[in-house]
């Protein structure tokens, strides 16, 4: 089945326009999410991405994906987490940390509190090949030093782990 996504503008509105699955053109944006799951204890899931995934195969990630055309953000968070490692969330538990305007996409940031453990996930064998549970430390590690993230967007992750918690 197609994907079909919303076009946003360099502002982050939609245009009313959408585009198939791929990437947007010069001007155009797709809005992203990612979610940081993590338990009571501050223990943050993370997911190895498949090794047959197009982008950043086999390293060590967050949830996340691309928002569908006419879904809120909320929305694809929720189902981006219950697809890849089979946790159901609701919106009103994913907290909003902040968004990064990257060159043609939108991340915005979530952080979700959930009592949960390894045995409950149910990975999607496309998108992930196995999850375990790091420090926020860790999270952080991984962030900078693998994936690479912006200055911004690893200063929205900072403050949100000193905000709302973890394990050290």
């Amino acid at each position: 089945m197609k994907e079909y996504w919303d076009i946003y503008d360099g502002n982050g509105t939609r245009t009313g326009r959408t585009m198939e699955r791929g990437t947007p053109m010069d001007g155009d944006y797709m809005l992203c999410v990612h979610v940081y799951l993590y338990t009571p204890d501050g223990k943050f899931l993370m997911q190895k991405r498949s090794k047959d995934k197009q982008s950043h195969p086999g390293e060590w990630d967050v949830t996340g994906g691309a928002v569908l055309a006419g879904e809120s953000a909320k929305a694809g968070a929720v189902r981006e987490t219950e697809e890849e490692v089979g946790i159901s969330l609701r919106e009103e538990e994913l907290t909003y940390i902040g968004r990064i305007k990257k060159r043609r996409s939108f991340i915005l940031i979530y952080f979700a509190k959930k009592d949960f453990g390894l045995e409950d996930c149910r990975l999607q064998e496309e998108e992930v090949d196995k999850v375990r549970f790091v420090s926020s430390d860790e999270v952080l590690r991984i962030e900078q030093y693998e994936r690479k993230r912006e200055p911004e967007y690893l200063a929205l992750l900072q403050a949100a782990m000193a905000k709302y918690g973890g394990e050290n």
